[in-house]
């Protein structure tokens, strides 16, 4: 009697289904150890099959800027456009942010921590990020409130953003609400917020309340200059979680932004 097996032999999957399951390896087992299998799979990991999601953040934190746009270069061509989902730190030249754009239209979630972003970049870049709903620029120093509003202005679809800074660049500066106020005017479709460490005072989250009425997360953990009445903001706003000023240690910050 014949057994009707429900396992099939690995060369009788699509590349599709092969790019599903080369995406929970490493970097660099994706890099160095498929392509040596077979010409298949060799072929499967130069294509856009595993590469709709590319996170290098850990890899680059300590990667030479030159051997970083190189990674870059190479993994978003193999997206071939497909790319939804980038997560990378430390990029250094405007060149590189401009191939991210010009060749990854369909980002939605964009991860740019601690990277050489200023406002002219900000122009140049944001007319083409229209299909992004998270936004993550924590620890950019050289942006500020014109650049938030340039994003907001560009980036209609744009529900979480994370704009967190490191206390020591904020530490002794005065407080200031333009940044509260950029986010405030243009980013009404907002559900995540987080702005740790944010030189902004209570007028600024405030006027962030008023016009983002969609907000479901903000996280204000290290904003000293924010002093809010909880019981007041539970009944006025009761669909909106907040979190800080102080810190909360307890709370792991990847279980606030979920899917993220």
């Amino acid at each position: 009697m014949e057994v009707i097996s429900d396992f099939h032999r690995w060369d009788d999957l699509t590349y599709d289904i092969l790019g599903m399951i080369f995406t929970n390896l490493s970097l660099k087992e994706r890099l160095t150890v498929i392509p040596c299998v077979c010409k298949s799979w060799a072929e499967v990991i130069t294509g856009p099959y595993c590469w709709q999601e590319i996170d290098i953040g850990d890899w680059s934190n300590c990667c030479e800027p030159e051997k970083l746009d190189r990674m870059l270069e190479m993994l978003i061509t193999r997206s071939s456009g497909s790319l939804k989902k980038l997560r990378v730190f430390e990029i250094q030249t405007e060149r590189i942010f401009t191939f991210i754009t010009e060749n990854a239209n369909s980002l939605e979630i964009l991860r740019l921590m601690r990277c050489n972003l200023n406002d002219h970049i900000v122009e140049q870049i944001c007319p083409r990020l229209g299909m992004i709903s998270f936004l993550d620029v924590s620890y950019c120093n050289k942006i500020g409130a014109y650049a938030l509003e340039i994003i907001g202005k560009n980036c209609k679809m744009l529900e979480g953003l994370r704009r967190s800074m490191h206390p020591i660049d904020t530490m002794g500066k005065p407080l200031q609400n333009d940044e509260a106020y950029a986010i405030a005017s243009t980013m009404p479709n907002l559900k995540h917020l987080g702005i740790t460490y944010n030189l902004m005072d209570t007028a600024g989250v405030l006027q962030i309340f008023l016009n983002c009425i969609e907000l479901e997360i903000l996280d204000v953990r290290g904003c000293w200059g924010v002093k809010l009445d909880k019981v007041m903001v539970k009944k006025s706003f009761p669909k909106l979680k907040v979190i800080g000023p102080a810190p909360e240690i307890s709370l792991v910050y990847q279980n606030i932004w979920p899917g993220k």
